[in-house]
């Protein structure tokens, strides 16, 4: 058992190595440009924008590289919300009939609607935690009528605290890895590989419970 941990530890140290040396500029674009879809109106439930978050915290080697990846998700980020924002703005309420917002959930703009109406640009911020409603907050508060400064200042403290979270869990695991590898032992990492199993089931099920939602709602939408 110890020498299968020192091989899985061995493993995990070269795969991060070689994730490591892919860092760069590169790298740190496409970081971006993920953070940028995740929240965008209309592409965030299309881009698996936390994942490449992840990994991107995961090559980091120095507190300079963190902070770069830092800065870049953060202004990818917040880049995302100016989509929602301007296109609120332009088309206001109505914008919650349109085939945009029903491809990405009609109940999830009104879960937003009720968020902005309690806590104002706060909404932004908290959203940000919440998958499917903070693609669709920044455009609700540009329907609403939310003042441009608001709206940044919002979108700030969330992309930056998202930002922080998904960089810092990657760089955390980086760390710790190769160590949890040394000493789970094999009895260990089969009862990490049925708890994965498992939570990869329910995922499923519940994602296909709301494509189930998300058609009946439509087609009641189109009645």
């Amino acid at each position: 058992m110890a020498a299968l941990s020192n091989r899985l530890a061995e493993g995990m140290d070269a795969f991060l190595a070689g994730l490591a040396d892919q860092f760069g500029p590169l790298m740190l674009i496409l970081g971006g440009v993920f953070a940028f879809a995740e929240s965008a109106l209309g592409l965030g439930i299309a881009f698996p924008g936390e994942t490449a978050v992840l990994a991107l915290g995961a090559a980091t080697t120095t507190g300079s590289d963190v902070a770069w990846a830092l800065g870049v998700v953060a202004v990818g980020a917040c880049l995302g919300d100016h989509v929602g924002y301007l296109i609120g703005r332009r088309l206001g309420p109505a914008l919650r009939e349109s085939a945009l917002v029903r491809r990405v959930g009609v109940r999830h703009w009104d879960s937003g609607t009720r968020m902005m109406g309690t806590y104002g640009m706060w909404a932004i911020a908290g959203s940000r935690l919440l998958p499917g409603v903070r693609t669709v907050v920044p455009a609700v508060a540009g329907a609403a009528g939310l003042g441009y400064r608001s709206f940044v200042l919002g979108s700030v403290l969330g992309a930056a605290s998202w930002s922080s979270l998904w960089v810092g869990a990657g760089a955390t695991a980086r760390n710790a890895l190769p160590e949890m590898a040394r000493t789970l032992g094999t009895a260990g990492w089969i009862a990490v590989g049925a708890i994965a199993l498992a939570a990869a089931v329910v995922l499923l099920v519940v994602r296909q419970r709301r494509r189930r939602a998300r058609r009946l709602a439509d087609a009641v939408t189109h009645r």
